[in-house]
């Protein structure tokens, strides 16, 4: 019953968001309703990390409402602020319905079966698939990345190099997207916090994704590192993919270029959608994803396979969310909080003469604390909201195009390194890894190298190229 009421609010608040970019406007009151029927049976469902979190949350917004009395119209639009997250990913996890219904899974877990056969291609197809699911599926892409590559991986290694191996890659290659790709709440809060369009993001993160994917297989491969036996070449290997290059192309071939077709395919939308001015931004995700969603769907439709993708989607795919969806409710009730109170007001003065006093090295000073800050509990998307707006606020020698691309790292670097992140926690739910050991011990090198090389490539891109 709590599964249901739950799933229901999720579904209600997406709907309601929808139809406020068509300009049917829903009362802030009833789309209030559907975020306490997602929030509250979503207490009970949501995992113990983001428990905590939420709970707390939702304790200081409410205790700073109450004690700044303010009224009821200010409650609502609280615990409204932050639902357009949850609408996301709510519309976005469509896209699992056409993947299971065309099984993309099999052919993809197939094609890598044929074609990746040394240690080191493996590696980087575990980064590259993880990657490129979560470009639409958001925490979606999790489970079905370790399923895609899980069984290949535990074959080829002993349990507790697998358990590396598959966190490292995942982890990295899954945080990677969220500098560029339009359904991550990472960029999307970056965007929505410094006023950049996420257009002017595109490229840069794009690069940055690629210069992550370079360190990381170059770190990998010094000692320590989880290639550091694997031959730089396997002559089977090389034999296997000289016989696969002179077939046709394949079933597995195939279904690989659609799932890239479909990634580009998201992004060229969001981009359309920008350019000629439609809706808000996460509303052009929302509605570039339920786009996708149709045409995929009746391109590879089957009714008994519909049947069950959408039965999957019910019982699975929305619960998904059950953890960021509360947890997002509990922060823009704490966010809508500080706003509205005027603390916000007396603090910014003295970190804006902070930041204007570090001058161009505050947009590595402030990221830089935004991960020490996510090492110890508090969630990067927090430090994101506030820093972002500080900074965009502050009269800076820097274009706000740095500012954003330095948060977005910042923001990057921390999910892989905090033991807290969603990501982090999923990940050693479906290993036998802990989330510290994920977090600090396996990323915590290659996390700071990025965040330092991603500012230095943040500042030099907004010298450049300027906004």
């Amino acid at each position: 019953m709590l599964k249901t009421i739950f799933k229901l609010g999720a579904i209600c608040l997406a709907l309601m968001h929808l139809l406020n970019m068509l300009g049917a406007i829903a009362p802030g009151w009833l789309m209030s309703l559907a975020s306490a029927a997602m929030l509250i049976p979503g207490l009970s469902l949501i995992s113990s990390g983001f428990k905590k979190a939420t709970i707390i949350f939702l304790a200081l917004g409410a205790a700073i409402l109450l004690a700044t009395k303010q009224p009821v119209a200010q409650w609502i639009s609280a615990w409204n602020s932050m639902t357009n997250t949850v609408a996301i990913m709510v519309a976005m996890q469509l896209v699992a319905i056409p993947v299971s219904m065309g099984r993309y899974d099999v052919s993809i877990c197939e094609w890598a079966e044929r074609r990746v056969r040394s240690l080191r291609s493996l590696f980087v197809f575990s980064n590259v698939i993880p990657h490129l699911l979560a470009s639409f599926l958001n925490m979606g892409a999790i489970p079905l990345s370790i399923s895609l590559m899980g069984k290949t991986i535990h074959s080829r290694m002993r349990q507790e190099e697998a358990d590396r191996f598959i966190a490292v890659s995942l982890s990295r290659g899954y945080v990677l997207a969220a500098l560029w790709a339009p359904p991550a709440i990472n960029l999307y809060l970056v965007v929505q916090a410094t006023g950049v369009a996420w257009s002017a993001l595109l490229l840069p993160g794009i690069v940055l994704a690629l210069i992550g994917f370079g360190l990381t297989y170059w770190m990998e491969t010094w000692k320590g590192g989880v290639l550091r036996n694997a031959p730089a070449t396997d002559k089977s290997a090389a034999r296997a993919a000289r016989a696969q290059s002179r077939r046709l192309i394949s079933r597995e071939d195939r279904a690989l270029l659609e799932v890239i077709i479909v990634a580009i395919s998201i992004v060229g939308i969001v981009l359309a959608l920008e350019k000629i001015g439609v809706g808000q931004a996460y509303t052009r995700i929302m509605l570039a994803g339920i786009i996708v969603t149709i045409i995929w769907t009746i391109l590879v439709f089957d009714k008994t396979a519909f049947a069950a993708a959408a039965r999957e989607y019910w019982d699975d795919g929305l619960l998904k969310v059950r953890d960021m969806g509360p947890f997002f409710v509990a922060m823009g009730i704490f966010s809508g909080a500080l706003e509205s109170s005027g603390i916000l007001k007396l603090i910014s003065p003295s970190i804006q003469a902070a930041a204007g006093w570090l001058g161009i090295f505050s947009v590595a000073v402030l990221p830089l604390i935004m991960i020490l800050l996510s090492v110890i509990g508090l969630h990067p998307f927090i430090t994101i909201v506030l820093f972002g707006k500080i900074l965009a606020a502050t009269p800076m020698p820097l274009p706000l195009l740095s500012i954003a691309l330095s948060l977005a790292v910042g923001g990057a670097a921390a999910y892989m390194i905090t033991p807290f992140a969603g990501i982090i926690m999923s990940i050693a739910r479906y290993t036998g890894a802990k989330a510290s050991q994920i977090s600090v011990r396996w990323n915590g090198k290659y996390s700071i190298a990025f965040f330092f090389i991603g500012v230095i490539f943040s500042v030099a891109w907004g010298a450049l190229v300027g906004h």
